[in-house]
């Protein structure tokens, strides 16, 4: 299992948030809590739950995840947790219950495949351990308006982890909408730890200096030939960057972990 956490001179022991590189587009971030407990946010595509997210596991004799969260029903951020259901003990799946025309018939029959389903919102708490505080932001309880086309990115899971005065923030694929209806809250969101909104392809500078973070991680590929623009992770370093914060972009960096011992946060990457 899980080689025993050291405690610090702060009393919390080590939060552990790793972003992992996946072959394909897609976003998969495992969180080892101080407790020794895993979640997992997002899972990447079908191929990436099979062939990086569970070998990632196994190497660490990891056999339970304590809970599975699917920001937003997109075959990039959901697809690989099948592979996990079927592989791991997976004690609670957790998303926002959006109930939209766009959601794939695929998605609606995983759901109902997963064991103790829960569905949250902007306000919910999550008790993941007693060293952290798990704040659900978005979306809120009458959801974001946007167009068809941006729906379920506008209206993906938000998730806020403080863990002493550290905070990791998790905003799943929030585009323009999603991230104006966030910045109406009025809620802080000034953050340690960013995990950046839609792979890159996000331009809110209202945004990047609400959460001003010092580390700022893009899970993207290097280059896009059907997308603008093509290099998403440039745009990332440009936008996080000129708030001051060191970014990271997977496709460049492999995966990147983030250890919290309460008072900051160190980095590392495999190159």
């Amino acid at each position: 299992m899980i080689a025993a956490l050291i405690t610090l001179a702060t009393g919390l022991q080590e939060l552990r948030v790793t972003v992992l590189e996946l072959k394909e587009h897609g976003t998969a971030v495992v969180v080892e809590t101080p407790s020794g407990a895993v979640y997992v946010v997002d899972t990447g595509k079908k191929d990436d739950g099979r062939d990086t997210v569970l070998p990632f596991f196994r190497a660490r004799g990891v056999e339970e995840i304590a809970g599975l969260v699917v920001t937003h029903p997109h075959r990039d951020h959901y697809e690989g947790a099948e592979y996990l259901l079927k592989h791991l003990r997976v004690k609670s799946f957790i998303d926002a219950g959006l109930d939209h025309k766009s959601i794939d018939g695929d998605y609606r029959k995983l759901r109902k495949r997963a064991a103790d389903v829960r569905t949250v919102r902007a306000g919910d708490t999550l008790a993941w351990d007693d060293a952290l505080e798990v704040t659900v932001l978005a979306p809120p309880r009458d959801g974001v308006a946007s167009n068809d086309k941006d729906f379920l990115n506008d209206n993906s899971i938000v998730l806020r982890v403080r863990h002493g005065k550290c905070a990791f923030l998790f905003p799943g694929d929030i585009e323009e909408a999603g991230a104006e209806a966030l910045l109406a809250t009025k809620e802080d969101l000034k953050s340690t730890v960013l995990v950046v909104p839609h792979h890159g392809f996000f331009t809110s500078r209202r945004f990047a200096e609400a959460v001003k973070p010092e580390i700022a991680v893009a899970s993207c590929l290097a280059e896009y030939k059907d997308r603008k623009p093509a290099s998403p992770g440039e745009l990332a370093k440009e936008l996080f960057g000129a708030v001051g914060a060191k970014v990271y972009v997977t496709a460049r960096h492999g995966n990147v972990r983030l250890v919290s011992d309460g008072s900051t946060v160190k980095a590392t990457s495999e190159r």
